[in-house]
């Protein structure tokens, strides 16, 4: 049933399109048609929109080029010596914001493509009065019409979440985020006025929409998968109410509404029904290259299926593996990889003795940490005996001759050209948040438990000493690098972000230097931004 189900989601995937795979977000010639005769039909609205997500190239889906762009724009990775490749390394880890770059311009494409998308289906059922098929069951309309429908009001809000914390500065009560204007789109632009000159929105207005629609979803998503109810397409991959409230959590921290995001964060971890805990090995949320998801996963992106093998490639630059892996016990490895670890953060977090001083020597807590022995790896500097191990030492890029840690959370499959699924949020990460919200609000007991559960999974035993916010940063970093939150979790708890290994000052976390510029078409198309 698992496989028949699976294959059901693939064909779901390729059909579920709506004729938005132009790289235009928006197409005149080909406006959406009703393909919708049925409820059934209908299921291809949200898969669509997951699909436009992380599903339809590997080089330009909000998974591999957003979280290669967060990245490296960050403090925890160095740029490796003598590196080349058609990827902008320079620019990103430059901080080059005021650069179009095709990492920038991808996300702006799709996430406007999924909005859009996710408008004419939203559009379609306003336009019937809430409910478009009178001839389904009241049981249908309510368990899949009302779930489709939060699906997309999900989708939206995460389209024009991904918008913001690329070309917005952050948010701040004062006004700044609306320093620099989005098109403001919800409803489907069927004519040429509506998709040249769209309404705009100022950040407060797109923060306020992206607030609506999550809450919209979370009031309309069920709490889980029920086979005898749902779609059977809803069991993989699918946002529910829990993945609707950790993205609003998610945007209450970066709003500063602290209070509203602790009380999401309380209901993700501990109104979740046992669904969702720490009690798996970290590297049980990104070694999953079947149907099944690690304890701690509230949302993933669907790599696994062996009909349609599209995977974010774009990883590949900060991650040991490639694309491909060859099992249990061995991997193959890229020619074109950027990013490793930088040596200032390893030595903020710990992991090694001395290294800005040429002393690599992996500390203790490093060799018992099951993240570190888990998901990441270090490798000596470059052997190049043909004979040597790849687990000990570098065997690719000749002039990285110094010890590095590596990312190895991605391309975890264990059979070829099969591709693991990647989590899109995690427990952990809730956790995490809430030990910081919870420290600022004077909770300091109540924060040390939540980083104790994060420290033990890892077991590395509870904190000894006091808690404070530069021990809970340094836990985020060994939990969630390489995962695009870095330069957000910063920004949210308005905390300056450090120029590591670069050389550089530390920059405000409203600094210009991690504010997109548009992309030029868009500016050239849409009459707003003409003088």
């Amino acid at each position: 049933m698992k496989k028949l189900t699976l294959y059901i989601l693939s064909l779901l995937l390729l059909m579920g399109s709506n004729g938005c795979n132009d790289e235009e977000f928006f197409t005149l010639t080909n406006p959406p048609e009703d393909p919708w005769l049925n409820l059934r039909d209908f299921e291809r609205a949200p898969v669509g929109a997951y699909w436009l997500a992380f599903r339809k190239g590997a080089w330009n889906n909000l998974i591999g080029g957003t979280r290669l762009l967060k990245t490296t724009q960050g403090d925890n990775v160095q740029l490796l010596p003598g590196t080349s490749a058609n990827i902008p390394f320079n620019e990103m880890y430059g901080r080059m914001a005021n650069i179009e770059i095709d990492k920038s311009r991808n996300a702006f494409v799709t996430a406007y493509q999924i909005i859009a998308s996710c408008n004419a289906a939203l559009d379609f059922i306003a336009e019937s009065g809430g409910n478009p098929f009178p001839n389904a069951s009241e049981a249908d309309i309510e368990n899949n019409l009302r779930r489709i429908e939060g699906e997309l009001h999900l989708m939206r809000g995460y389209g024009y979440w991904v918008l913001t914390t690329i070309f917005l500065p952050p948010y701040e009560s004062e006004g700044t985020a609306g320093s620099r204007l989005l098109p403001l789109r919800i409803s489907f632009a069927d004519n040429f006025d509506g998709a040249k000159a769209p309404e705009m929105g100022t950040g407060p207005e797109i923060y306020a929409q992206i607030l609506a629609d999550l809450n919209r979803a979370k009031s309309l998503l069920p709490e889980r998968f029920n086979a005898s109810l749902h779609h059977p397409s809803y069991e993989f991959g699918r946002a529910n109410r829990f993945t609707a409230a950790a993205m609003l959590a998610k945007v209450y921290f970066m709003m500063g509404r602290n209070e509203e995001a602790i009380q999401e964060l309380n209901y993700v971890i501990d109104q979740n029904g046992g669904d969702y805990d720490l009690s798996e090995d970290p590297i049980e949320a990104f070694n999953k290259d079947n149907s099944s998801r690690g304890k701690e996963v509230l949302w993933y992106a669907l790599y696994y299926d062996p009909v349609n093998r599209v995977g974010p490639d774009e990883l590949s630059s900060m991650t040991l593996r490639r694309q491909v892996t060859t099992g249990a016990n061995t991997f193959q490895r890229c020619t074109w990889n950027q990013f490793t670890f930088s040596y200032n953060t390893l030595a903020a977090i710990g992991w090694m003795e001395d290294p800005l001083n040429g002393n690599y020597t992996l500390t203790e807590e490093a060799l018992q940490d099951k993240r570190f022995n888990q998901l990441y790896r270090k490798l000596d500097g470059y052997n190049p005996d043909p004979n040597a191990d790849p687990f000990i030492y570098e065997t690719i890029h000749s002039e990285v001759v110094t010890p590095m840690v590596w990312c190895d959370k991605y391309y975890r499959g264990q059979e070829i050209g099969i591709l693991a699924n990647i989590p899109i949020i995690r427990l952990a990460e809730m956790y995490l948040t809430r030990s910081l919200l919870r420290l600022r609000s004077g909770d300091v007991g109540g924060a040390t438990n939540d980083l104790n559960v994060v420290r033990e999974r890892a077991g590395i035993g509870p904190l000894q000493g006091a808690i404070t916010e530069e021990i809970i940063d340094n836990e985020r970093i060994k939990e969630l690098a390489y995962e695009g939150d870095r330069t957000d979790y910063l920004r949210s708890a308005k905390k300056p972000i450090p120029g590591g290994d670069r050389g550089v000052q530390d920059e405000p976390f409203s600094s210009e230097s991690f504010v997109w510029v548009l992309p030029q078409s868009e500016l050239d198309l849409n009459l707003n931004y003409r003088d």
